[in-house]
């Protein structure tokens, strides 16, 4: 079974990261604490984000070394804590990453996505 192409988890990565800050738009700290539905939905980005950067990682494992400023080990531990602690026992931290490090990661995936356009 051959695995999927790079771009794919890139891809992948970048388009839930996009609809996590989608969720949030308009949002402040009280209203999103307030909202489960949209805690669940950004909860759900953030486990895509993870399960892609693990496929990625397994399938292509010179990519990460290759691109340390990417935090491979956070994006897959965030995604392991809500499957396994459940989104309200983490939704302050859901918030801090959706208001930090997301936009953070689709910056640093634009530029990889840029670098790659331009031929390595």
């Amino acid at each position: 079974m051959t695995g999927r192409g790079l771009v794919h988890y890139l891809d992948h990565m970048q388009k839930a990261a996009s609809d996590a800050r989608l969720f949030v738009r308009g949002m402040d700290r009280a209203s999103f604490l307030a909202d489960d539905r949209t805690q669940y939905a950004v909860a759900y980005s953030l486990c895509a984000i993870g399960a892609a950067a693990a496929q990625l990682l397994n399938e292509h494992p010179e990519f990460g070394p290759d691109h340390p400023d990417l935090h491979w080990n956070e994006m897959q531990t965030m995604s392991e804590r809500l499957l396994s602690h459940g989104v309200t026992a983490n939704v302050e931290d859901i918030w801090t990453t959706v208001g930090h490090s997301v936009p953070e990661l689709l910056t640093q995936l634009e530029s990889i996505r840029h670098w790659r356009a331009e031929g390595e």
